[in-house]
């Protein structure tokens, strides 16, 4: 169903044996690699410890990728459990939290405490550069929640899934899509698609659109072939411009914008294909961090039963048992995009631009 876990890192301000991860913190020894075997899980005395040295933190700032409607919800439901320790999420592409960390660490001028949601490569990258805390919070040990399926490695795991549906409007398009032929049968000029120059993700999506599952080989040319798609910056104006009726259909876009858009009343509806393409949102923790323990219990939260619940809210498929979720996955398998590669991304870009350019 989804795969989804949170990141703790192992460090704490009591514990011994520990290098200096960040102003009061110390972060916790391991000898696992980006591949190699999961940290133990903290027992209740650790993590006691945690906690408090979390509460004298005072706060945690997290670089992120989440929808507008989940980040508004985040704070007040972290406060509630936590009243001592004020989260900022502060809401970025993926392209500036790279960037932003790759100076924050290069000045040792930490501004992010925890971070999702990168790719696979990234995060495996700063894993192996040592920027990463292995994470080590109960939760990740909590019977509701697969360690062995959703952490990946010992510095990530990931909290949430995010599914890719077909999203149209109401009021153009009465009968909704239920087939990837549907796309093919209206003129190019009415269906919405992202610029795929803005990540390998939405590059890695048109890719799977050509699988035999999905729309088959060569969908992408029988698309262009009549015409050119309406192109969007990204999912956001993308699902804005469809409930604004400049286009009809909108090529598979997050389920979580697409909800949050329907439900300020717009004219929109989405469903996932029964093979849906979708994200796992991941969470580290920064070794750098100047609040390691207070990112080490937000963490821990987002695992928990109320930080998967503010997750499902928003429109993702939360990762632990048990959650109520908001988006319905009944007779959908989510299928994990593929990780593609730079020259594969700069493959598809080449072929994007002349399909387009026919």
């Amino acid at each position: 169903m989804a795969r989804g876990s949170l990141v703790v890192a192992c460090g704490l301000l009591a514990l011994t044996g520990c290098a200096s991860g960040g102003a009061g913190s110390a972060a916790g020894n391991s000898n696992a690699s980006p591949s190699g075997t999961l940290s133990k899980v903290m027992d209740q005395a650790e993590w006691s410890k945690v906690v408090d040295a979390a509460n004298k933190e005072g706060e945690v700032t997290v670089y992120g990728v989440l929808n507008t409607k989940t980040v508004d919800l985040l704070p007040a439901a972290f406060h509630k459990d936590y009243p001592n320790i004020k989260l900022t999420y502060v809401r970025l592409s993926a392209s500036d939290i790279r960037a932003r960390l790759d100076a924050e660490i290069a000045s040792g001028n930490a501004g992010a405490d925890a971070v999702d949601n990168l790719d696979h490569p990234t995060f495996d990258g700063y894993a192996a550069k040592g920027a990463l805390l292995p994470l080590t919070a109960p939760s990740l040990g909590d019977p509701e929640f697969d360690r062995a399926k959703y952490q990946r490695t010992p510095y990530v795991a990931t909290f949430a899934n995010l599914g890719y549906a077909w999203a149209w409007n109401t009021k153009l398009l009465p009968n909704g899509i239920s087939s990837w032929q549907d796309y093919l049968n209206l003129p190019a000029s009415q269906v919405g698609a992202t610029d795929p120059s803005i990540g390998p993700t939405v590059a890695a999506l048109y890719e799977s659109m050509e699988k035999s599952d999905a729309g088959g080989s060569g969908f992408l040319d029988k698309l262009t072939a009549k015409g050119k798609p309406q192109i969007y910056a990204g999912s956001n104006p993308q699902v804005t411009a469809l409930s604004a009726g400049e286009v009809a259909a909108s090529l598979p876009v997050p389920v979580a914008v697409a909800a949050t858009i329907k439900a300020t009343g717009a004219p929109i509806d989405y469903r996932l294909p029964q093979e849906a393409p979708s994200v796992p949102n991941e969470l580290a923790v920064v070794k750098s961090a100047k609040h390691p323990n207070a990112a080490q219990v937000f963490a821990n939260w987002l695992l928990s039963k109320a930080g998967q619940g503010v997750v499902a809210q928003g429109g993702f498929v939360a990762v632990r048992d048990g959650t109520p979720q908001t988006v319905d996955t009944k007779g959908v398998t989510l299928v994990e995009l593929p990780q593609i590669t730079t020259e594969q991304f700069k493959a598809f870009l080449q072929r994007w631009n002349q399909l387009l350019a026919k």
